[in-house]
């Protein structure tokens, strides 16, 4: 029972982080942010879990050099990939306690906080005090119209909570090596989301204010610094074609299932070595039987 155990998260890790980028094609981007990020959660769990419960079982039942070498290289992969996401959740909480002290003593005109920049450039910051942060040099790019999508955009993400399905996802990768695409798959997959809130007035007018925004961030990168990011490249591109071209899926619903079942089999592997790894730790003893005599 063991071995098929161990070897759910491992297999559905592997699928996941190969085929993450299809699953976001067939499905809509509500259901890859949301999704994804759970599935992930539950694999990275269930492969810890598992390490934990093979590492254990072959300390107790088999005494051996190999079985104590191998239960001893298990035991410290899973606390070196512990300690690895509790580390990555210790500069999440950093930087948003930054953010935090960064956005408490800006104005919030018009609903953003208006910050002096040459570097066009706009994005939400998450957090209970976070907001959406535009700098001067993006309003001054942007029409009243565009500005009106941006802000629609960077408000879908805030109530949403984007950024909370990301770091899911990423804690996950840290923790399951096997996951490491996803997270990249969910942050764009959180864009078209954004996209297609802010699309309310109009889908071409919001594939406008897209790429105007990118046109304005890279020129703005281009004036002012040696490197440039690909913000006007494929993602981009991607975004704006789905704005105006929607896509069709088909197989929405039925990836959607798919991961679900995939969710329900990964929780029972997890349940399943939890238990095995408390019945090697607390041993449960039957009950005596009362012998009762005349």
């Amino acid at each position: 029972m063991i071995l098929p155990v161990v070897l759910a998260p491992l297999a559905i890790g592997a699928a996941l982080g190969v085929g993450a980028e299809r699953i976001a094609a067939q499905a809509r981007p509500a259901t890859t942010v949301r999704l994804l990020p759970i599935l992930s959660a539950l694999c990275a769990l269930a492969l810890l879990s598992s390490a934990t419960a093979v590492a254990l079982t072959l300390v107790r039942f088999r005494s051996g050099p190999a079985s104590v070498a191998v239960a001893a290289i298990l035991l410290a992969a899973a606390l070196w990939a512990t300690a690895a996401g509790l580390r990555h959740l210790w500069h999440v909480g950093k930087n948003l306690r930054a953010a935090t002290r960064f956005c408490r003593p800006l104005a919030r005109p018009d609903g953003y906080l208006l910050v002096r920049s040459p570097i066009a450039d706009a994005y939400s910051v998450p957090g209970r005090r976070g907001g959406i942060v535009l700098t001067t040099a993006m309003k001054s790019a942007l029409t009243e119209g565009e500005l009106t999508v941006l802000l629609a955009h960077e408000r879908a993400h805030l109530r949403h909570h984007h950024s909370r399905w990301i770091q899911i996802a990423e804690t996950a990768a840290v923790l399951h090596p096997l996951l490491r695409p996803v997270p990249d798959v969910v942050r764009r997959a959180a864009e078209r989301w954004a996209d297609e809130e802010a699309a309310a007035g109009g889908r071409r007018t919001a594939a406008q204010a897209v790429a105007a925004a990118a046109v304005a961030r890279s020129r703005s990168l281009e004036a002012h610094s040696s490197t440039t990011l690909s913000v006007a490249g494929g993602d981009v591109v991607e975004r704006v074609r789905a704005l105006v071209d929607p896509p069709k899926l088909p197989w929405a619903r039925t990836i959607a299932a798919m991961l679900l079942v995939a969710i329900a089999l990964v929780s029972f592997s997890a349940l399943r070595t939890t238990d095995m790894v408390q019945d090697v730790l607390v041993p449960e003893h039957e009950a005596p039987h009362l012998v009762l005599q005349r």
